[in-house]
C-alpha cells in the first residue's frame, strides 16, 4: 500500500473584487503560526501549500490551488480535517464559498456542510491520483517527526 497521498485540488473562484481579495489574503496568510500548530497536531501531512491561479488574461485570479501531501487514504484524511481539525476545516469551507461553480441547491450556510458535502466536494476536485505521486521515501510524518526531533 502506498504510503503517501495527494491531493491537488482546483477550485475556480468568483470573478469578483471580495472573492479575488479573500482568495489573495488566503493564499498570502496560509502558511502562519496557526495553520502550522493544526497540521503538526494532525501529524499526517508531509507538505501543503496554496496557490492562486491567474486569469488567462493575467489580470485577476481564475483559481485556487490546494496541494498537499499527506499519510493514508484520502477518506481518512478528510475525516481528520472535518472532525478534528476546525481550523482547516473553516479553511475549507471558506475555499466552498469562493467556489463559482456551485451547482443548484448546493448549501451556501456552512452549518449546513455535512461531511459528504465536504469530501464531495474536495474529492470532486481533486486532479492528482496516487499513482502519479512520486515519494522518496516511506516513512510517515509521525516516523519522520519521532526520528529526527529529538
Amino acid at each position: 500500500m502506498q504510503t503517501v497521498n495527494p491531493l491537488t485540488m482546483y477550485v475556480p473562484i468568483y470573478q469578483t473584487a471580495d472573492a479575488q481579495a479573500i482568495a489573495q489574503s488566503v493564499a498570502e496568510n496560509f502558511n502562519n503560526e496557526l495553520t502550522k500548530a493544526a497540521l503538526d497536531k494532525m501529524a499526517i501531512v508531509h507538505y501543503a501549500r496554496i496557490a492562486c491561479v491567474p486569469n488567462s488574461n493575467g489580470e485577476g485570479i481564475a483559481g485556487v490551488l490546494v496541494i498537499t501531501e499527506f499519510d493514508g487514504n484520502m477518506n481518512s484524511y478528510l475525516e481528520a480535517f472535518y472532525k478534528n481539525s476546525p481550523t482547516i476545516k473553516t479553511a475549507f469551507i471558506g475555499l466552498i464559498g469562493l467556489w463559482a461553480n456551485k451547482p443548484e441547491g448546493f448549501p451556501t450556510n456552512p452549518d449546513d456542510i455535512t461531511f459528504d458535502i465536504f469530501s464531495n466536494f474536495i474529492n470532486d476536485r481533486n486532479i492528482s491520483q496516487p499513482k502519479e505521486l512520486y515519494f522518496a521515501y516511506p516513512q510517515s510524518v509521525k516516523q519522520i517527526v519521532a526520528k529526527f526531533s529529538k
